[in-house]
């Protein structure tokens, strides 16, 4: 079984973002347009570069299993310098596949790099993992163990940690919480003997499928002001967050995701070890 991970970094096309939502295949490359210049756009694409780098591609190098693909799919109307860079990125991680598309579902992006590398659905547990959130150190590994004696089955099934830190920088509720969230879609996994984990909603898989909750583990997510997700207090108390203290914070650091250098930690917007005082 193979366990192969897709993110999308900046791909332009019809998807589940806001803009999309509702709107006929017709009006889809003037919303592309608008799209670009916010997803190019200098501070947005230095923040997801750092991001990527060091959170997501950082979790996907300190793997106990090494044994996965990770595809990423970006889009050709990237400018160059950028394309540039995270060609440069991704080759520090020889499990990723770098291509870059046109205007594209990110479904039918996938579907290409499965057929140019000959996998198919039935053999792989998909899981999906955008460019700005990290897995837990030993997510394969666990990930491994758990399907490895359902594949192949006879029915679909979803696989998903439980718990997230996630983490929000700016703004009155800037802090680091610990949420409940099942088949949230960072590392959120599915087996499906002919269709794209992207064909349904992440949260839909828990409904739709067979589910299976991994205890132990987590994700981390990372929000700031360039994100398109809105983070409130109402969002805070309706999804039962928790705010962390930093011992908190650092002893989840220590035991699920250790590869984060003190750069990570900072682009994450956890706490930074300070000086140290004699």
């Amino acid at each position: 079984m193979q366990i192969v991970g897709i993110c999308r970094f900046s791909l332009l096309g019809r998807g589940d973002w806001r803009p999309y939502r509702d709107k006929p295949e017709s009006d889809v490359e003037a919303i592309a347009a608008e799209q670009a210049k916010k997803l190019f756009s200098a501070d947005r694409m230095e923040r997801r570069l750092a991001t990527f780098e060091h959170i997501t591609l950082a979790s996907l190098r300190a793997q106990t299993d090494q044994d996965f693909v990770f595809i990423v799919a970006a889009s050709q109307l990237m400018p160059k310098e950028y394309q540039e860079r995270l060609i440069e990125i991704c080759a520090a991680v020889p499990q990723v596949v770098l291509r870059f598309f046109p205007l594209t579902h990110i479904g039918a992006a996938q579907a290409a790099v499965f057929a140019e590398l000959g996998m198919t659905y039935k053999d792989a547990l998909q899981f999906r993992l955008d460019d700005d959130d990290a897995i837990c150190v030993d997510f394969i590994r666990r990930k491994r163990l758990t399907v490895e004696k359902l594949v192949p089955s006879s029915f679909p099934f979803s696989v998903s940690f439980r718990q997230v830190m996630f983490s929000s920088q700016g703004g009155k509720n800037a802090g680091v919480y610990l949420w409940e969230a099942p088949f949230l879609g960072v590392g959120v996994a599915l087996w499906h003997p002919d269709k794209s984990i992207f064909a349904f909603g992440h949260f839909a898989l828990a409904k739709r499928f067979t589910s299976i909750i991994i205890p132990g583990g987590m994700a981390l997510v990372t929000h700031s002001g360039l994100n398109d997700t809105l983070f409130d207090a109402r969002r805070i108390k309706r999804q039962n967050m928790v705010r962390m203290d930093d011992a908190a914070v650092a002893a989840n650091c220590a035991s699920q995701f250790p590869f984060l250098t003190e750069t990570g930690k900072s682009i994450a917007g956890l706490p930074v070890a300070g000086p140290k005082t004699h």
